[in-house]
């Protein structure tokens, strides 16, 4: 596409996409609220292991991975929810990649600066020079972030772009995307934040929070499929079904 995507446009397509989609979007995000609280009961809310780590990172990428499908292959059948395949683990691992990517070049440039400023980080605050420093590794993070971020739906519909590619065609539109990918979801997600205000038991207050998180997630991914589709075209490969286990 040539033509430089617009904020406002996008917004409109996966508002309408939603109403479309309600139905299938509703049963998704039910069962990521579902199996998300059942982690919850069976590890306990404090847990924060490797393991449950995983399994949240498995259930967000399998309500992704649907969400892609649905907007983008037109996969509306909620079957598909009980079916688990490449598609789910290759996103699931791809986001690991990506966050062991982000933390140890968090870390290098760190100690880097340390090394180089070694009263940056002083007692009581943060130095005027720390909080720019710091700024700029979350600006230059996004920066890439939202540059590479249409590889996840690229992953979920097993369509074969790489990421030079995809480099190369989000170009153009980086401001946009800084925009609707990092900044947008950052906003949003202050929200679950204040329903902690509300004067409801804890344990409701838990349920509201996640389900308000399921609305963004679906939301925000919806978001990304159509940034992902007025961008690299109209998919052509999609992974064969056959590869997947119904559970």
């Amino acid at each position: 596409m040539d033509n430089k995507i617009n904020s406002l446009t996008i917004h409109k397509l996966t508002e309408r996409t939603l109403i479309e989609n309600l139905k299938p979007f509703l049963f998704f995000g039910g069962l990521f609220v579902a199996l998300s609280l059942l982690v919850v009961i069976v590890f306990g809310p404090e847990e924060d292991g490797l393991l449950v780590n995983l399994i949240e990172s498995l259930i967000y990428a399998k309500l992704a991975v649907l969400v892609h499908r649905t907007v983008l292959l037109k996969e509306k059948d909620v079957i598909h929810a009980f079916k688990w395949g490449l598609p789910e683990i290759i996103y699931m691992l791809s986001m690991v990649a990506v966050m062991i990517a982000i933390t140890l070049i968090v870390f290098v440039t760190t100690s880097l600066f340390l090394i180089i400023s070694p009263t940056g980080l002083v007692s009581g605050g943060m130095s005027v020079v720390t909080i720019v420093f710091f700024s700029g590794i979350a600006l230059l993070a996004g920066y890439f972030g939202s540059r590479i971020a249409l590889a996840f739906p690229s992953i979920a519909i097993g369509q074969s772009f790489t990421l030079p590619e995809i480099w190369h065609k989000s170009k153009p539109h980086t401001l946009t995307l800084f925009w609707l990918i990092i900044i947008f979801p950052i906003l949003a997600n202050i929200v679950p934040a204040a329903v902690f205000l509300l004067p409801f038991p804890e344990w409701l207050l838990g349920v509201l929070v996640l389900a308000i998180y399921a609305i963004i997630v679906i939301y925000c991914i919806t978001l990304l499929s159509h940034c992902y589709h007025e961008i690299m075209g109209e998919p052509e490969e999609v992974i064969d079904s056959s590869n997947e286990i119904e559970v």
